[in-house]
């Protein structure tokens, strides 16, 4: 490192004192962005004091990251300002104060939104964020960390004499950092943009490749689940078939284990006269890639399965019910384009497809954000929609609704009142001090939360109804937990209802079996095979094996969990849930406990491991089933605009 502090004309040539005053002044800026997360987050009720042990860990982690941050840019330092006195002071301290603000950007994303970006972190703060609320975050974050930076350098002036006599400290300061290495992080306790680096590297890095010798890893014989059959009456006509995706819907909100109660009555309700599974997992933490999973037990591939960019062959409800003869629609009121969702509807060839093109000037688009935007028709209007272009068919039917109400920006019709009811409920429930607190800041949420169940209130009045009501099996889940509310632990985003309803029940009953959004095909499809001419192929690929199963826990049960985009890092098996490297043991109510046993550890780990190189592998390859087993024949283009509005 440059000691030499003299050289010709004005400028000083800075030395290693410099260099570790900026080191300083950032830590310092660290220690502020720490203080601001926390503040952040005991204002929303998120946590239950400022100063606690997760805040400590906090500066402790960002010792260790100013430490690594400080090694590598004293190369840059010591290069520079040997080529020009002191140029490399200038350029060190923009690189510090970059860093600074990219730190800044995270934690106002994980503050917002609860969740820490690691790997496809575009996708996912894109869709988060606006492009103002960016731009407002870099004019508040630009000038305060610039000027942060600045003073903390300063004031190091005048401390930096007696800091360098305590030499004995910094080894403290540094096993220490050694510590938390192998220490309990958390996303409230992990410095953020060290997080996102070496998620971004395990995921670039990442040369995990399929090298089994089957061509299809996934395909299996068919084996019939019949464990649905014993609880209904089925009548001799074929049963409809309605399923309903509830955006966000999550376990939060339903049953006598909501944390926010009460805010769900009807489907409290209709789960008392329904079959309802207590430990019910969504396989996605995003709403569109669920819906491969519930409709064809699919693998995710690596941006979700309708993003894919080829269509790999597969065998979902849709396609084998239309061979049995059942009238398919898709009902959804927002722009089905996303995600590439209509180019799957397409090619499942589904009969009617109602998205946001499809509704008239006589129904209310939900209002728009602040840039303008509207998500679409609200729910009632969606199922008033669907209900009034209703037609009586001697085919059976199997209509698919896809909520957008209970998701952000949550602009529902008839806010105020919707807001007034939440304030009721807080009055009546009994809650404690953490969710009350939490309900009482996030009021527009739980508002959109009780519309949502309003609307399906008004829905199941109307369908009621009908002619065919009596032979109709309702399947209603949510996409995924609500991610604009804290979650209690890694396992929460995927925690959600699920409620088998129908007039064809025997009674209702709660079912303890821990399942997924993949379990659902195998098991009504099942049920429908076990009675009636529905042709199902001798072999199939679904990663699911069905919903029903002896105890809580199968022990050979795998339960794949994408976060999101590019993000498979969480997966079950058996009674074990592995999560960012972390194992824990699950209860009989899926709570979590630290685990450790390493043999477990390790078979999870290779589990997980091998599942993520398959599920890249099938769908980058069209090797989920042969072509053979193909239900229609593939397309060779993409649909044109004229074939997508049908």
């Amino acid at each position: 490192m440059q000691q030499v502090s003299k050289t010709s004309g004005n400028n000083r040539r800075m030395t290693l004192r410099d260099f570790i005053r900026l080191i300083m002044a950032f830590f310092l800026c660290l220690v502020v962005l720490s203080l601001y997360q926390n503040i952040r987050l005991y204002i929303a009720g998120v946590i239950d004091g400022i100063f606690t042990k997760s805040l400590l860990l906090l500066i402790v982690h960002h010792i260790g990251f100013t430490a690594l941050i400080g090694l590598f840019i004293a190369f840059v330092f010591n290069y520079i300002e040997g080529k020009k006195a002191g140029l490399g002071l200038k350029v060190t301290a923009v690189l510090f104060l970059f860093i600074l603000i990219i730190e800044g950007l995270l934690i106002e994303f994980y503050v917002s939104n609860y969740e820490i970006l690691g790997a496809g972190l575009l996708e996912v703060y894109n869709s988060r964020t606006t492009v103002t609320a960016l731009i407002f975050s870099l004019l508040l974050l630009i000038p305060a960390m610039a000027g942060l930076f600045f003073l903390f350098y300063k004031v190091t002036a005048k401390i930096y004499g007696t800091i360098s006599r305590m030499y004995p400290f910094t080894i403290v300061l540094f096993s220490l950092f050694l510590a938390t290495l192998t220490s309990d992080k958390k996303p409230v306790n992990e410095n953020k943009l060290q997080y996102l680096a070496y998620s971004i590297a395990d995921d670039v890095f990442d040369f995990n490749k399929y090298v089994g010798e089957e061509e299809y890893p996934l395909l299996h014989s068919y084996v019939p689940d019949k464990s649905l059959l014993p609880h209904f009456n089925l009548m001799e006509e074929k049963p409809n078939l309605v399923f309903i995706v509830v955006e966000g819907l999550g376990s939060d909100f339903v049953g006598n284990r909501a944390i926010y109660r009460g805010f769900t009555p009807f489907l409290d309700s209709l789960q008392e006269e329904s079959l309802y599974w207590t430990n019910y997992l969504s396989n996605a933490g995003e709403s569109y890639a669920a819906l491969p999973c519930i409709l064809g037990s699919l693998p995710f591939g690596e941006k979700g399965f309708t993003n894919s960019s080829d269509s790999p062959a597969r065998q979902t409800i849709y396609g084998i019910l239309k061979k049995s003869n059942y009238t398919t629609s898709f009902n959804y009121g927002g722009n089905s384009a996303l995600n590439h969702l209509d180019k799957f509807l397409y090619e499942e060839r589904v009969d009617f497809l109602l998205d946001n093109k499809g509704f008239g000037s006589e129904y209310l688009k939900q209002e728009e954000d602040a840039a303008g935007i509207s998500l679409g028709y609200p729910d009632k209007e969606l199922y008033k929609k669907w209900q009034e272009d209703h037609f009586s068919s001697d085919k059976p039917r199997l209509d698919v609704f896809f909520t957008l109400s209970s998701k952000k920006p949550f602009l529902i019709p008839q806010r105020e009142a919707y807001l007034l009811k939440v304030d009721k409920i807080l009055s009546q429930e009994e809650m404690a001090a953490r969710p009350s607190k939490l309900v009482r800041k996030n009021k527009e949420v739980f508002a959109s939360i009780l519309y949502a169940d309003s609307a399906l209130k008004s829905f199941f009045s109307s369908y009621a109804r009908n002619a065919d009501y009596a032979n109709t099996i309702f399947i209603i889940t949510g996409s995924h937990n609500l991610t604009d509310l804290p979650m209690e632990d890694n396992l929460g985003r995927y925690r959600v209802p699920l409620l088998i309803y129908s007039p064809l029940l025997k009674k209702p009953a709660k079912i303890s079996s821990l399942a997924s959004h993949l379990d659902v095909v195998p098991s009504i499809l099942g049920l429908l095979e076990s009675r009636y001419d529905v042709t199902i192929p001798k072999e199939v690929a679904w990663l699911g094996n069905g919903l029903i199963h002896k105890g809580v826990f199968d022990s050979t049960k795998k339960v794949p969990l994408m976060r999101h985009n590019s993000n498979i890092q969480d997966f079950v098996k058996g009674n074990h849930f592995l999560s960012g490297g972390d194992l824990y043991s699950l209860d009989s109510e899926l709570n979590l406990t630290d685990s450790d046993a390493p043999i477990v550890k390790q078979k999870v780990k290779e589990n997980h491991k091998f599942f993520k190189a398959v599920n890249k592998y099938v769908v980058n390859n069209d090797k989920i089933i042969p072509a053979s087993l193909t239900l229609f024949a593939q397309l060779k283009s993409d649909p044109s605009k004229e074939e997508m509005v049908w």
